[in-house]
């Protein structure tokens, strides 16, 4: 009875290294993909997995189509740096550096339209050097939801229609825009920011090429801010940055017109102003030399 129990143990141990060295001998090749690693686990693992397989000792081995595979290691490569293509397309284009502002001359303004209130009215009636060329559309107590929902701008038969409609019976390659003072205490900053995008959007539906320059809402004096509840400069501050995001320094620009006739303390110099809100007649040429030295030449 012992020498029964030895033979079978002796059987075991035999046959442990019979399909050990088996297992070991066919791991290169029909065995390879069944292997993980020697350390973490028996050498005869990979057999028994294959055999889990329908994969034997005996089964037939095929050699791997070496040109297949390398067929199918290009596509990889292939696929792999298209990704990487896109990616740094990507990146560029994240990366586009805003266009830079630049000095021009007045016939910079031959084919520039200018739209906005009474301020952009008075620019109208006492520049001469930017009316005499450029095309304005400007009117008293003009906001951005009239220019955005009402036919406004007269025509020389004297029907009025929108400015939209007005834009797509010229040219133009420039937009000069200056509303928001007389939006003040009219609806929200959200509502403002939203109808300002509305009007710029389509303004660039008529004309994709078009640069558009938002002008920042113009301060009031300093006596003015602090006596009025609405018509001040914290305010205009507030409307100001509502607009700023929609400037993406490539076709939509945003110009701080208060650089020009700011008294050094966020409000409109008093000495350029007679009623504290606009600009004395004579004093608008910082307004038009600013927009000289800060122009966008493509």
């Amino acid at each position: 009875m012992k020498y029964r129990h030895l033979l079978f143990l002796v059987l075991i141990v035999i046959s442990s290294i019979g399909f050990s060295i088996c297992s070991f001998w066919f791991t290169p090749t029909k065995y390879a993909e069944y292997q993980t690693s020697i350390v973490k686990e028996p050498v005869v693992a990979p057999m028994l997995k294959a055999a889990a397989s329908g994969i034997y000792p005996w089964t037939e081995y095929k050699v791997p189509d070496l040109k297949h595979d390398t067929k199918t290691k290009e596509n990889k490569v292939s696929s792999s740096e298209k990704k990487s293509d896109a990616k740094a397309d990507t990146k560029k284009a994240e990366t586009v550096k805003s266009k830079e502002f630049t000095q021009v001359t007045d016939d910079y303004f031959d084919d520039a339209v200018f739209i906005g209130d009474s301020r952009m009215l008075g620019l109208s009636m006492y520049c001469e050097a930017l009316d005499s060329r450029a095309t304005f559309f400007a009117q008293k107590s003009l906001s951005i939801y009239d220019i955005r929902d009402k036919e406004w701008v007269e025509t020389e038969d004297g029907r009025k229609i929108t400015l939209f409609d007005a834009l797509s019976e010229i040219e133009f390659s420039k937009v000069y825009i200056m509303v928001g003072i007389n939006e003040l205490g009219r609806g929200t900053n959200e509502t403002y920011a939203a109808a300002y995008k509305e009007v710029l959007d389509r303004i660039q539906e008529i004309n994709p090429d078009a640069l558009i320059y938002i002008n920042s809402i113009m301060f009031v004096t300093k006596e003015k801010s602090d006596g009025d509840p609405i018509y001040n400069n914290g305010s205009i501050n507030v409307r100001n940055m509502a607009v700023v995001p929609f400037a993406d320094g490539q076709h939509i620009f945003f110009l701080n017109i208060n650089d020009a006739v700011d008294d050094g303390e966020g409000n409109l110099d008093a000495s350029l102003s007679g009623d504290g809100v606009h600009l004395k007649g004579s004093c608008y040429e910082p307004w038009h030399q600013y927009l000289l030295y800060n122009a966008i030449v493509e």
